[in-house]
């Protein structure tokens, strides 16, 4: 894997220390992005679902598991973490949504906690203003665009938005943040750009990419929208769970295949009290590194 790196900051949540994050970018992710062809023939070929589905098939395929190991390096994956061996698996996507081992997320015991819904950067902000926008790293999303639902985004104006990001590397399943009854997860066609944080992306992707939103009556914090957003390329969306079904904080909910992927958490005013050092990193600008399971906010 050819790396063209471009490196953020974010913080470490374990340690408190502020890191940096490097953006694998091959040669073809630079293209498309760094180039003014690239830039031109972009939204062509990231809407193109025939390419959407080689590619998929591809990756799904056996002789994709010999991208395993070069992944694993240059993505700098935990394979103490990982539930099977790496050569155990059929094909790269297998091992990309691998699961965990058991016991290495714990839940917060704390039954008032909202938890992570799984590893990756996290930032939250305000839902501000009666269009009821987020401003997420200088992106303005309206959440009404972000939710395909005018009626449904009313009632997160004044409340917060999560926004987890996870990389490459990170482990790509997506948990519930609370006990609730889940409702049906519904489609929202899109692009699939990257949602990688480099100096070229100026897509505003929340918007664009495909993406499901699914509706958890949650018990302690009122109706929570959870929005996964599809990322560069493929970042299949695949619902684990039944809907209309009550689910356990904590239990799978859904994950992405290959491409990256954020997951959106929309919350009502006055639900849920944000962890203080979560919002201050966020108000300076900085993601911070969670972990599935640990908590992010509480009940007020």
């Amino acid at each position: 894997m050819s790396e063209a790196p471009e490196v953020g900051r974010y913080v470490d949540r374990e340690t408190g220390r502020i890191e940096t994050e490097t953006i694998v970018r091959s040669g073809t992710f630079a293209w498309l992005y760094g180039t003014p062809t690239g830039r031109l023939v972009r939204p062509l070929l990231l809407h193109n679902r025939l390419l959407h589905a080689a590619v998929g098939a591809w990756l799904s395929s056996p002789a994709s598991r010999r991208r395993i190991p070069d992944f694993i390096r240059d993505a700098r994956v935990c394979v103490e973490e990982c539930e099977r061996p790496p050569a155990s698996y059929e094909s790269f996507n297998a091992f990309f949504t691998r699961r965990l081992r058991p016991g290495c997320r714990p839940l917060d015991p704390d039954e008032d906690a909202l938890l992570a819904p799984g590893d990756g950067k996290l930032w939250v902000g305000p839902i501000d203003g009666p269009d009821a926008v987020v401003t997420v790293k200088g992106i303005i999303v309206p959440i009404a665009e972000l939710l395909a639902d005018d009626a449904l985004a009313a009632r997160y104006t004044g409340g917060t938005a999560c926004v987890l990001r996870l990389y490459l590397g990170d482990y790509h399943r997506v948990h519930f943040p609370a006990d609730g009854v889940a409702g049906v997860p519904r489609p929202v066609p899109g692009h699939h750009y990257s949602v990688s944080p480099f100096p070229e992306n100026d897509v505003d992707f929340y918007l664009r990419n495909v993406r499901t939103v699914t509706m958890l009556a949650s018990d302690r914090f009122g109706a929570i929208a959870l929005v996964d957003v599809g990322g560069f390329l493929i970042s299949s969306i695949v619902p684990t769970v039944a809907p209309d079904v009550r689910v356990a904080r904590g239990q799978e909910k859904s994950y992405f295949a290959f491409g990256g992927s954020t997951l959106v958490l929309l919350l009502e005013p006055g639900r849920v009290s944000i962890d203080d050092d979560i919002a201050a990193w966020s108000r300076d600008g900085l993601e911070t590194y969670v972990r599935l399971g640990t908590r992010i906010g509480r009940r007020p």
